[in-house]
């Protein structure tokens, strides 16, 4: 039950973007965001060949989605939410327009999923909270 309440008020858009700053720290990132992980023959004869960076976009989408479900909820823990994404979301920004590491197209698109996050997820909730204050009296 409390991992639930921590998974509620932090945005996991702040972890993928620690997951990507340790693997800057590491020497992994962003030398190796082209670099391939396996090959896979598609029933269409061709070959799909994803890269580090692909899964990167990829955990972003997922996490996206999981940010935008947690912002059809209306309460405390979802504003705070919201502000640590704002928050998050700055670091994006920051890390993007300063450090070389940041300077790349697959940190750019989480970039924008986080922006995303921020805005979808108030607009989500202003709008949730709108209809449960509609169904509660009158508008």
């Amino acid at each position: 039950m409390m991992m639930f309440r921590v998974l509620q008020v932090v945005p996991l858009f702040g972890v993928l973007f620690v997951f990507y700053w340790l693997a800057v720290k590491i020497g992994f990132f962003p030398e190796k965001l082209d670099h391939v992980l396996f090959h896979m023959h598609l029933p269409s004869n061709a070959w799909w060949k994803p890269t580090w960076g692909d899964i990167m976009i990829l955990l972003g989408v997922g996490t996206l989605y999981l940010e935008l479900f947690k912002s059809t909820r209306t309460s405390e823990a979802t504003i705070i939410d919201h502000l640590f994404s704002t928050f998050v979301l700055i670091a994006y920004l920051t890390a993007w327009l300063i450090y070389d590491w940041g300077g790349n197209s697959v940190f750019l698109i989480l970039t924008a999923m986080s922006f995303l996050d921020v805005i979808a997820g108030f607009t989500i909730t202003i709008s949730a909270a709108r209809r449960d204050l509609s169904v509660g009296g009158k508008t």
